[in-house]
């Protein structure tokens, strides 16, 4: 009990204690009347206040610990309390935190259990943004119908649940078309290597289509052409989440499309079967291996608790750990909203040594500047595809609606 309701209680135990000496004093019905009432409504207080909710419980349960984006939670609370008196009403409040941003969240709803000493409440959560989300305990309140007593009582609990980033919609085999005007139209694709062949000599057996002619000419024995697969597109995809990268007040917004676009690529990069990887510059250096389909729900985790908190250069990793331990084999997908000397220099070098680049450059809402018109031209003449996606964003408005199931 808060000491503000500490001295209202302490106050009208003064007041009960002059009744009844103005009443013992004075006499009269009236004032004995008002005597017994300020001390009946002392006495229930501290009543309350003593002998409800001496002991609290708070189970949860909830709908998914996975959430995609866009879709709702649902949480139950079952209340259990050790109360020798009945509890005239009780206000449960449910907190829980967004670990990015430390932001916090609060359902509360009033309930009257009178006698009851187990009761639920269910509450829907609408619009939260991707992220992981902890639940940090959930307070009890309780007192008497005057407000002089008030008890409060926390129930710690653990548990957690993660709203996925949403994946943009790409096709499995075309990069998308942009959304921003004239700056995107047009459809990208990467260049996949072609059916190759070999050659052996001729074994018994061997169709005649397959003799490989000029071969035959120039070794005087007859050689059988083999056919070799095309090799497979695989992808490694990074993205730029260097603190200083999302500075302003558009840098939430911007960071939120470059996820967006990562775990759309690496979705749809899953639904084609290629091998795909994901890359980041955060603080601990993201870095998921490439694989197969099985590698695209483990990097939509990853992306979804992944913060702009790096202090490493975007054009450092591309020039680093990826010119050194990707192989050359794997076209590099690049995500960010800034176009610097640094990264043009770390695209350049990845293009001279063989690589093909997709460059995904997120503005926001905002026009290129001339220097970043100026750049793009030139990683474009040196061979690299660049994106710029210019969109505006709407924020999810989010709802808590909780429901009490009493009697």
């Amino acid at each position: 009990m808060g000491m503000g309701r500490l001295y209202r209680l302490g106050f009208m135990a003064v007041l009960a204690g002059g009744a009844i000496w103005f009443a013992g004093s004075r006499g009269g019905q009236a004032a004995w009347f008002l005597s017994w009432l300020l001390t009946g409504i002392a006495l229930s207080s501290l009543l309350v206040f003593m002998f409800n909710l001496m002991q609290v419980r708070v189970a949860r349960t909830v709908s998914a610990e996975l959430l995609p984006a866009g879709e709702g939670l649902m949480v139950e609370l079952t209340v259990r309390h050790l109360s020798l008196l009945p509890v005239l009403w009780l206000s449960v409040s449910d907190r829980f935190v967004r670990e990015d941003g430390g932001e916090m969240f609060t359902v509360t709803k009033l309930a009257f259990p009178g006698l009851r000493r187990q009761f639920k409440i269910k509450y829907h959560t609408h619009g939260l943004k991707r992220g992981e989300y902890r639940f940090i305990g959930t307070e009890l309140v309780a007192g008497d119908w005057w407000g002089l007593s008030v008890k409060r009582r926390l129930a710690l609990s653990n548990g957690s649940f993660t709203v996925l980033p949403e994946p943009r919609a790409m096709l499995a085999s075309v990069l998308p078309v942009g959304t921003g005007g004239e700056e995107t139209n047009g459809a990208y694709h990467f260049k996949a290597s072609s059916p190759g062949h070999s050659v052996r000599d001729y074994a018994h057996g061997d169709p005649l289509h397959r003799i490989h002619w000029r071969s035959t000419a120039r070794t005087g024995n007859l050689m059988t052409r083999i056919m070799e697969p095309a090799e497979d597109i695989r992808y490694m995809v990074c993205l730029n989440a260097d603190r200083e990268a999302y500075k302003g007040a558009a840098g939430r917004q911007l960071f939120e499309q470059g996820i967006e676009w990562a775990a759309g690529f690496m979705q749809a990069a899953a639904e084609a079967r290629s091998h795909a990887g994901l890359a980041a510059s955060n603080h601990a250096g993201m870095w998921l291996a490439p694989s197969l389909a099985t590698g695209s729900a483990r990097a939509i985790l990853l992306l979804a608790g992944l913060a702009a908190d790096g202090q490493q250069a975007f054009g450092e990793l591309l020039q680093g750990r990826i010119r050194d331990q990707i192989p050359e084999a794997y076209a590099v997908v690049a995500i960010t909203p800034v176009l610097n000397r640094e990264l043009l220099n770390a695209v350049c070098k990845l293009l001279d040594g063989g690589r093909q680049v997709l460059l995904y450059h997120v503005t926001g809402e905002r026009e290129l500047s001339p220097l970043e018109r100026e750049q793009k031209g030139r990683l474009e003449r040196a061979g690299c595809q660049v994106l710029t996606v210019r969109e505006s964003r709407m924020e999810r408005v989010v709802r808590l609606d909780a429901e009490y199931e009493g009697a």
